[in-house]
Order: C-alpha cells, then sequence, then structure tokens
C-alpha cells in the first residue's frame, strides 16, 4: 500500500509546509520523513528539528535550532557562569510509514561531575490516534529504541537532558541513527 506524499515540512494540523527559509530559527513544522530512508528526490534527505537549551534559573534560555540528518550528533553544555544549568538536546520530526519501524536514540553525558539528574523522553502522535511514549533516568550514555507505528502522518519528539548543579560543565550530546541490522 502507497501512501500520498506530505510535506516536506508541516506538522499534524498542517501538512503542506515548504522547509523554512531558516532553519535556525523556532518553528511548529518539522521535516516530514518517509519512514528512515530519503524521498526519491535529491532535495529532501532524512532530516530533523533539533533544538538544544542550556538555560535553568536565566529568564532568557539560550535556545539554538537547527535541521540535523540520521547520525549526526547534536550537544550542549551546561555554564554555571550564566546560571544555566540543565544542557538539553531535543529532536522533532514528522514521518510517514507503511510499515511500522525502530530508530535509535542516542545520547552521552560527558563532564567532570555525573550527579546529574538526567532524564530521557520521548513520544509520538499519529494522526490515526496512535500514540506512544516513555520516560526514563538514564545512564551516562547509551541507544534508547522508538518504535513508531505506520501511518499516514505522526510526530515525534526525543529530548534527553542532565542538571548540573556542582558548577561544574556538563555536555549532553544526542543523536537520532538507524538501527543495525
Amino acid at each position: 500500500m502507497s501512501i500520498l506524499r506530505v510535506g516536506p515540512w508541516g506538522n499534524l494540523d498542517e501538512w503542506y509546509k515548504p522547509e523554512p527559509f531558516d532553519t535556525t530559527i523556532d518553528s511548529i513544522y518539522y521535516p516530514i520523513n518517509c519512514a528512515l530512508e530519503n524521498w526519491n528526490d535529491l532535495t529532501n534527505t532524512w532530516a530533523c528539528f533539533a533544538i538544544t537549551d542550556s538555560g535553568f534559573i536565566d529568564e532568557d534560555p539560550d535556545y539554538t535550532y537547527s535541521k540535523v540528518g540520521l547520525g549526526e550528533e547534536v550537544s550542549k553544555s551546561s555554564n554555571a557562569a550564566l546560571l544555566r544549568f540543565t544542557p538539553t538536546v531535543s529532536f522533532n520530526f514528522c514521518y510517514q510509514a507503511t510499515d511500522e519501524f525502530n530508530v535509535n536514540f542516542n545520547w552521552a553525558f560527558t563532564g567532570n561531575s555525573f550527579e546529574n539528574f538526567p532524564s530521557l523522553s520521548w513520544s509520538y502522535t499519529t494522526i490515526d490516534g496512535d500514540t506512544g511514549s516513555y520516560f526514563n533516568t538514564p545512564a551516562d550514555s547509551g541507544t534508547e529504541i522508538i518504535v513508531l507505528k505506520p501511518t499516514t502522518l505522526g510526530i515525534v519528539n526525543a529530548s534527553v537532558s542532565a542538571y548540573d548543579f556542582n558548577f561544574t560543565t556538563i555536555t549532553t550530546t544526542a543523536s537520532l541513527s538507524k538501527p543495525a541490522f
């Protein structure tokens, strides 16, 4: 069974948005992927919208936004001098799939202290009403497998963070990748 191509960017409410000219600013629209594959043209490779933040106490958290592909690592560090203690990396993307598929959510924390109260979560919602979610206090590094249901359109959010209360620097690094076969 084939599915009608939507996108290239969108969300569950608006399926047909062009890719933004500037992917370094906040957006409520995300790349729409064909499971874990590239679309059949050279301009629409698999992508997600990455958001990083190291803010915690500061009233002006330093968010950064970018478009990244499978396997591309994204990092954020805490900065105690600026009262920013929660290095967080989040990924958002939409997908279409005719079969269930898996995506690896990889992470690592590095720094001087690992008493960092880490958290890892992911969730998805499909246009068909299917949902799934997960939350864990993870180890210092690892891979969580996200199982996604077939759908005409689904949206995924995955996030990992650490809290640094020791005035040291902790870096959170994360990526999404294809499972090994």
